[in-house]
């Protein structure tokens, strides 16, 4: 290989001016002063690729601001871009045109300094500089930065594609006229004409009416009388033998020099113009049932906050009148108000929410308030999605609502009339094998809810299963007959087995005349047989009654004559007796009487109040130790008979209960005096206990007991035991009733020649001494004042309208200062002006009563010491008496005893 002989960088830069030189001035190549003008970038390099010259416009482009750091330092087969195969084509003298992206960070890395960033479209064209001899001495670069071109480029590319699928996404096509040539040229898709077609003959295609308006607008944009125009006109398909539509826009144009042409698109809008035409059918259509229906269309705008409607009564039939939320609301029923502003307040607040609802309208052109059903959905949102227009209708409904009302109470009164007879309908498929059923507890009550056969069948009683079986079996096989059977069912919603009574029909039939479907009643015919059992029950009752009642009063006409027999007759013998002890047997005779007398009114009176319902009960806290100790010392003496002994159990334990004192000393006293009357040797004893959460008294007897055939007799009305003992069958029955009322239980275990046990448990409030700390008595409004003046005489006012009674109380208190009045005006007349120790009150007077009288004289006097005197002596006639005032309660018949036992508490005795 031939060596070649290295020369200095010096003799090879002097080497090449010299070439340049004879190159310039045999005009082979352009002087600087030219190339260095040149919109382009120019590089001048020698054969051995160093740079020797390089233009203004080349190193802008490369962002090199000083031209010393490149010259004679840049060598053209150092560049990145440079491989051997290009290096070889450059030296070999082809002509190379290259493109490519020029990335600036590389060639700072590699190549040469530069003030640029990123990257541009690069072209570039290297020719080869020759002598004479046609050897390569040098290589210029013809180099410009095309990126802004190519871009624009991409993007005409880019919107030319995007248009074009635009345009056939919507079938579109476009057109161009020659002015000068007058023919027609497709430009994009199948225009309706063909290439080379004039003017005229599209006129022959065309719809006749719309020839001339095409000619006009051509002849308008030709003369420049207008730069754009539009058109629809109907062109004749031969292939589907009809015209169709299209839509035309188009513009003169005159980009091309001395050429004159008529751009244009084509567009088929024969189904649009169709769909048009259907919408406008079904907007006519729509207005004109919403005319006959009654429908109003409306739209809510939120930002206006106003109602745009069409068929409205509210806007007077004006759709363009808008309507505001105030006068909306105006048409609305009161009763309403708050429905219809609950909606539009949502809509306002931009709910996606659907609107309905149901209210009252009534504008002008209504005689009547109208029910009308509202919808509405969101129709249009903003940028944001936000809500901004809801859409809707409004319907009159008020002939449907009546209708509905009517339906409603028909239903309703028929549903009553099923349930209130304990009826159900039901239908039987016999294809489906299925019952429908309505008011039939097997499906729930629910109508839609489907009953198949093994349903009835499993709920019927084991004994009538059969039955309900046979009848199903037969509706199965299509018998063509009705039936009606009776048969026992027990649902999840009956507590006993009910008898129902069924009825069944065919009604209806198929083709071939087979029975197809079954409808029947069923009817619960439970409460009816009950109803007749009651009645029967009650028939049986009332005429035991009415044989216990003729019983009761012949008994009490006997125990009522007895007390009074001895009454009446010993009074008649004391009147002419002079013997003392005489006389003082014959008044225990009929103080004896009196009691028994007494205590058979009571008895009688209590029946009354427990047949009534309103038996009274008055809870206080005691100590049943105390009741107990005040009964036995109240039995014993009646306890007479020598061979029987009283006894006092004592092992009870000590506490206080919160109960009916009176009460449980009534029933504990009735238990008392049966043991006394049916003891004659032996013992009686009495006690109490506390348990289960109350307290259970018991009186236990070695008397005759009672016969077990006469046990279920005990607590029952009206019944004696012994038809000669005194008394009137009434006191167990009423014990049983009070203890019972409080939530306890009563017995007794009886054992006929040795004895029997009576006994009662009661619930009560129970504290036993020792874990309470104090006892707090009830205090009573009968601590009455001390008589400021013993030596004075006592003065006391009767209230008392009847002259037996004053005088009975005249006798007992003859010693004291006594005034009369017979009325409760005259009382209040007496203690407002007179004074007075003590007054006793009748509570039942002429003109004025005692409990009136006593609450006026409270208003002015608060201390002196009232007593309510009266026959009224149930446990509510003495709670009226303290609450109005009265200090203390005493029932007729007076005892002097009593009587002055009260007044000995007032401390007015003398």
């Amino acid at each position: 290989m031939k060596q070649h002989k290295t020369a200095s960088p010096e003799n090879d830069k002097m080497s090449f001016e010299k070439e340049m030189s004879e190159l310039l001035h045999k005009q082979i190549l352009f002087t600087e002063s030219v190339y260095t003008r040149l919109p382009i970038g120019i590089e001048i390099y020698d054969a051995k690729g160093i740079l020797r010259s390089i233009n203004d416009y080349a190193l802008h482009m490369y962002g090199v601001d000083d031209r010393s750091t490149v010259i004679d330092k840049v060598n053209l087969f150092d560049s990145p871009y440079v491989d051997e195969a290009l290096e070889a084509k450059i030296k070999s003298g082809e002509d190379i045109v290259l493109e490519f992206e020029y990335d600036f960070d590389r060639i700072k890395k590699e190549y040469f300094l530069t003030n640029n960033q990123n990257t541009m479209i690069y072209e570039v064209r290297i020719v080869s500089i020759r002598n004479q001899k046609e050897d390569i001495v040098g290589h210029m670069l013809f180099a410009n930065d095309v990126t802004g071109k190519k871009e624009t480029e991409y993007r005409t590319e880019e919107n030319k594609k995007n248009l074009e699928m635009a345009m056939e996404a919507a079938s579109m096509s476009s057109w161009v006229y020659d002015v000068r040539k007058q023919i027609f040229g497709s430009l994009h898709g199948n225009p309706i004409f063909r290439n080379g077609m004039t003017l005229e003959e599209l006129q022959q295609m065309l719809h006749p009416q719309d020839r001339t308006p095409m000619t006009e607008l051509f002849t308008r944009l030709i003369n420049k009388d207008i730069q754009q125009g539009q058109i629809t006109v109907r062109a004749f398909n031969e292939e589907e033998g009809q015209y169709r539509h299209y839509e035309s826009r188009m513009r003169l144009s005159t980009e091309h020099m001395g050429k004159l042409q008529i751009v244009g698109t084509q567009l088929d809008v024969t189904e649009k113009i169709q769909m048009t035409k259907k919408a406008q059918d079904l907007i006519i259509k729509r207005e004109l049932a919403m005319n006959v229906s009654g429908i109003v269309h409306w739209d809510f705008d939120i930002r206006i906050r106003k109602f745009e409607s069409y068929n409205d009564p509210v806007n007077d039939y004006a759709p363009d009148k808008l309507v505001t939320v105030t006068e909306y609301l105006d048409a609305i029923h009161p009763e309403d108000q708050s429905v219809v502003n609950d909606a539009i307040q949502s809509m306002l607040s931009g709910q996606k929410l659907n609107v309905n609802f149901t209210c009252r309208i009534q504008t002008k052109y209504d005689d009547s308030w109208q029910y009308c059903n509202v919808t509405g959905v969101p129709f249009e949102y903003d940028e944001n999605g936000e809500v901004i227009r809801f859409t809707g209708f409004r319907q009159n409904i008020s002939k449907l609502h009546q209708l509905n009302e009517e339906l409603k109470e028909r239903n309703y009164k028929m549903e009553l009339m099923f349930k209130t007879v304990g009826m159900s309908h039901w239908d039987f498929d016999v294809e489906s094998k299925q019952f429908r059923a309505f008011n039939d507890p097997v499906n729930d009550f629910h109508p839609q809810k489907a009953i198949m056969p093994e349903d009835y069948l499993k709920f019927s009683h084991p004994e009538d299963t059969e039955r309900v079986r046979e009848k199903i079996d037969n509706m199965l096989q299509r018998t063509n007959k009705e039936f009606s059977f009776q048969y026992r069912s027990r649902t999840k919603w009956d507590q006993e087995w009910q008898t129902l009574i069924v009825t069944g029909i065919p009604v209806e039939k198929n083709k071939k005349g087979h029975v197809i479907r079954y409808t029947g009643i069923t009817i619960n015919n439970t409460k009816w047989e009950k109803m007749a059992q009651e009645l029967k029950e009650m028939k049986n009752k009332a005429e035991l009654s009415d044989r216990l009642k003729s019983a009761f009063l012949a008994n009490m006409s006997h125990e009522i004559r007895t007390p009074l027999n001895a009454i009446v007759g010993f009074s008649e013998l004391m009147v002419n007796c002079d013997d003392p002890a005489e006389k003082e047997e014959y008044w225990d005779i009929i103080d004896s009487n009196n009691e028994l007398l007494l205590r058979l009114i009571n008895d009688i009176l209590d029946l009354s109040k427990i047949e009534s319902g309103i038996l009274d009960r008055k809870r206080e806290k005691f100590k049943p130790a105390q009741v107990c100790s005040e009964l036995y010392t109240m039995i014993q003496p009646k306890v007479t008979n020598p061979n029987v002994e009283f006894r006092l159990d004592n092992s009870y334990p000590d506490c206080w209960i919160f109960l009916d004192r009176n009460r449980l000393k009534q029933v504990w006293m009735n238990f008392l005096t049966n043991a006394v009357k049916c003891t004659k040797s032996g013992y009686i004893k009495m006690g109490y206990s506390i348990e289960k959460g109350g307290i259970r008294i018991y009186v236990e007897d070695t008397g005759a007991g009672i016969q077990k055939q006469l046990q279920d007799r005990v607590f029952g009305r009206f019944q004696k035991l012994n038809e000669f003992a005194q008394g009137t069958g009434l006191g167990l029955a009423i014990s049983k009733a009070i203890v019972e009322a409080a939530g306890g239980e009563v017995g007794f275990t009886s054992e006929p020649g040795v004895g029997s046990t009576f006994w009662a448990w009661v619930p009560c409030e129970i504290s036993i001494l020792g874990q309470i700390d104090q006892v707090v008595q009830p205090q009573t409004k009968s601590q009455f004042v001390q008589n400021e003046n013993p030596e004075e005489k006592i003065k006391i006012l009767i209230a008392e309208d009847n002259d037996s009674n004053y005088s009975l109380v005249f006798h007992i208190l003859k010693d004291y200062d006594l005034t009369r009045v017979e009325n409760g005006v005259e009382a209040i007349e007496k203690i407002r002006y007179e004074k007075f120790n003590l007054v006793l009150m009748d509570l039942k007077m002429p003109i004025m009563g005692g409990l009136e009288a006593t609450r006026k004289i409270r208003e002015f006097n608060t201390e002196i010491p009232i007593i309510a005197l009266t026959a009224n002596a149930f446990d509510s006639d003495r709670s009226n008496a303290i609450e109005a005032g009265c200090n203390d309660f005493l029932a007729k018949p007076v005892k002097k005893k009593q009587l002055l036992e009260l007044l000995s508490k007032t401390q007015l005795t003398k």
